[in-house]
């Protein structure tokens, strides 16, 4: 193969990048918590590295953008199944998947015109990549962090320690960093494939001795980490999963019916022992704090286990007239009173409330079905026998940022309770509870997770599973609460993400330096040069 080569051979290879995304995820065809694949995001960036090689910055912009839209169509294909959004789930899904390229046709654009302008080549990719990265998962520009990179590496406890220190975004960093210097190693290979000696081609393997060191280094240093840490028991918990389908979850008739099921769980839940219970995301399908017949099926619940209980339910404030709509979690003491209620605080676009809904009128029942909630006020911290815990409810759980402010609460442990019952038996829950381990490991914590149809799961301050549930299964899982009580908090969990910000930092001094420096003359393709040598 020589270099460089037609157009639409580089899109052909932004389409294999994508593909090997897709599978460094769990997808369409291995819906597991650890794929067996997930370790190709280490190579899935390498033909697209390479397509971009001596192109122009408006022809990176395109091939970003082609990369983008082929890789977020199927990492979220699951977004074109949602029942709930009826006939516009493949609209949607093809509105956000062309949003969310967008960002990587200003990565291609701004690579190729700073490579161009500053020379660089070993640390631009993984800086702008990160900085673009943390725009995308930010309020108030973005908002969505689904699908980054550094997620897919979940099942691999030893690299996960890195996030202690970066969080997530360290990760990807690495990760983009080690695949563009294999693509850069790929590179001059080929272009000196037909002009050096075979000794030289030997001895051109030393370039990959950095990238596959650095790799070595932060296994050997997670491994070190795990190793001399002592983790105890401070507790125990049953994670209940009703395994409620969402079409007749909120249903009057079957709303019987649905705690009879959750006071089955309860039962056998309780020859555990559980400090405590966890339910899932509105497991009582109801304002439970103002039904006085479903708040005293719960309460008796909670009293005949005599321990603790988190409950997932709505919630309702009069304030200034007006009545506000919360998803809620309810902490019930052994007694069967409630001590204290979290209200959600990051809601979901067009499922929790509708932006703009006034001026959307045209979308008609479609918008009628959707919640209007409002947001939370604080993060919360509730006690348990024998530790604490900060609640995060459903799609909170995938903001590295929102997470570090619930911790600044204190807590010992992370609860995150979900309904992923919209998905059906699509990769997405298996998705997102891979974000919520990531979580745990940034802030070298315990997870705990109750989801309505799976997956629950609980983990060690390492991201390392310790259980889960199979997905749509009646069950509830009794698990320990592992803790490191003489590990200091995490840099991470000290600075938050000061990683991207250094890296949206650098991006921006690039920028400026770029401005302002002589464009550099455009470089002679290989192939010509030979054609036209005296």
């Amino acid at each position: 193969m020589k270099l460089p080569f037609p157009f639409f051979q580089r899109l052909l290879f932004c389409l294999l990048s994508a593909v090997l995304v897709w599978f460094a995820f769990p997808n369409f065809i291995d819906k597991t918590l650890t794929p067996s694949t997930a370790f190709l995001g280490w190579f899935a960036l390498i033909p697209f590295f390479i397509a971009l090689h001596e192109t122009t910055s408006r022809q990176g912009a395109m091939l970003g953008w082609f990369f983008g839209f082929a890789q977020f169509g199927g990492v979220l294909y699951w977004i074109a199944f949602l029942e709930a959004a009826h006939y516009l789930s493949a609209p949607a899904w093809a509105a956000l998947v062309f949003y969310l390229s967008l960002y990587f046709l200003l990565f291609g654009w701004a690579f190729r015109f700073l490579e161009n302008k500053t020379g660089l080549k070993n640390w631009l990719a993984p800086c702008l990549w990160v900085a673009l990265e943390y725009i995308r998962g930010s309020r108030p520009w973005g908002g969505f962090s689904w699908g980054e990179l550094g997620y897919s590496q979940a099942p691999y406890p030893l690299v996960l320690t890195l996030t202690a220190w970066t969080g997530v975004y360290g990760l990807t960093f690495l990760m983009v960093w080690f695949n563009s210097q294999l693509a850069q190693w790929v590179i001059g290979y080929l272009e000196a494939r037909d002009k050096v000696p075979a000794a030289g081609r030997r001895f051109r393997g030393m370039g990959l001795v950095a990238p596959l060191g650095v790799v070595a280094l932060v296994l050997g240093s997670g491994a070190f980490a795990i190793q001399r840490t002592v983790v105890s028991k401070a507790g125990t918990v049953a994670l209940l999963q009703p395994s409620i389908d969402q079409e007749v979850k909120w249903s009057k008739q079957n709303e019987r019916a649905t705690f009879d099921k959750l006071e089955h769980l309860v039962r056998l839940a309780r020859a555990g022992k559980p400090d405590l219970v966890i339910w899932p995301e509105t497991a009582a399908p109801a304002y439970l704090l103002w039904n006085r017949v479903d708040l005293d099926r719960v309460v008796a619940m909670v009293r005949g286990s005599r321990t603790y209980h988190l409950v997932g339910c709505l919630d309702a404030l009069k304030k200034n007239r007006e009545i506000h709509c919360y998803n809620a979690a309810v902490q019930f003491a052994p007694d069967g009173k409630p001590e204290g209620v979290y209200h959600k605080r990051h809601l979901v676009p067009f499922g929790e409330f509708v932006p703009f809904q006034k001026y959307l009128t045209f979308l008609g029942p479609v918008v009628g079905d959707l919640g209007s909630f409002d947001t939370g006020e604080k993060y919360q911290k509730f006690q348990a026998r024998g530790f604490s815990y900060t609640p995060m409810i459903c799609y909170e759980v995938i903001f590295p940022g929102d997470v570090y402010q619930a911790f600044q609460t204190g807590a010992d442990a992370l609860v995150n309770i979900s309904n992923d019952a919209w998905y059906g038996r699509t990769a997405s829950p298996y998705q997102h509870a891979m974000m919520a381990v990531v979580r745990a490991a940034e802030e070298r914590k315990p997870l705990l997770r109750a989801a309505n149809t799976g997956i629950c799961l609980a983990t060690d301050p390492f991201g390392r599973i310790l259980c889960s549930s199979q997905l749509f299964a009646e069950t509830q899982l009794t698990a320990d609460v592992l803790v490191s009580p003489s590990l200091p908090a995490t840099l991470y969990a000290r600075w938050g993400n000061w990683f991207p910000r250094l890296c949206w930092a650098a991006t921006l001094v690039l920028f400026l330096s770029g401005l302002f420096k002589k464009r550099n003359p455009p470089s002679i393709p290989s192939s010509i040069m030979e054609n036209h040598a005296p």
